[in-house]
């Protein structure tokens, strides 16, 4: 298994489109676990966005990620099935 690091140089080089037709032929289990990994990282996002810690290289994302995540933050809840 990659480490976090490895993880994130693959995520930043692969095709997007490629990434998406594999998650969405992957086992349902594995997509909500998937899920919640990508739902924690927007969270976090949207903490530094609250946080102010970001400069002009992530300001769009951290801004995105808390529009997205700030009104559901008390209710995405995913369950391990």
């Amino acid at each position: 298994m990659p480490d976090a690091q490895e993880l994130i140089d693959t995520l930043r080089n692969i095709d997007t489109d490629e990434l998406l037709r594999a998650i969405a032929t992957e086992h349902p289990t594995n997509q909500q676990l998937l899920a919640n990994n990508v739902f924690a990282i927007i969270k976090q996002w949207s903490g530094v966005y609250e946080a102010g810690n970001y400069d002009l290289r992530n300001k769009a994302t951290v801004e995105a990620a808390h529009s997205m995540f700030g009104p559901f933050e008390e209710t995405i809840r995913l369950p391990y099935i």
